[in-house]
């Protein structure tokens, strides 16, 4: 199931970052009418990915696992989408927002690869 071990920063830790990445990027922003709703977004699925696998780190079971971390990843593409978002907006740094980016789609791989891992590895009867 969901066990944190590793000599590399591990995916929990690199999801908390990332947030924390996603929080600092938006400092500053000058919220308004249209840009507060898309920071909103960006912030609320940025911080849920590292919250959902924080839950699959406590799962009951490897479906359990399986179950929390696909809503990791549907946040993580989420939090992919706010970011394309806000670059076509020109509301956030172009080159703080590029290694945001470049990071949170390092992100999505990683979860989908072990994702599919794990399904892979429950028997299907």
């Amino acid at each position: 199931m969901g066990e944190r071990a590793g000599s590399k920063i591990d995916i929990y830790d690199r999801c908390e970052v990332f947030a924390n990445l996603v929080l600092t990027l938006t400092d500053g922003v000058a919220l308004d009418f249209k840009s507060r709703p898309l920071i909103g977004q960006l912030v609320r699925s940025a911080t849920s990915i590292a919250a959902n696998m924080m839950e699959a780190s406590e799962a009951q079971s490897d479906r359990d696992f399986i179950h929390k971390l696909s809503i990791s990843l549907k946040e993580a593409k989420e939090t992919l989408y706010w970011l394309r978002i806000l670059r076509g907006r020109k509301l956030l740094d172009f080159s703080a927002l590029d290694e945001v980016f470049t990071e949170g789609q390092e992100i999505v791989k990683i979860l989908a690869t072990i994702k599919n891992k794990m399904v892979a590895k429950i028997p299907t009867t």
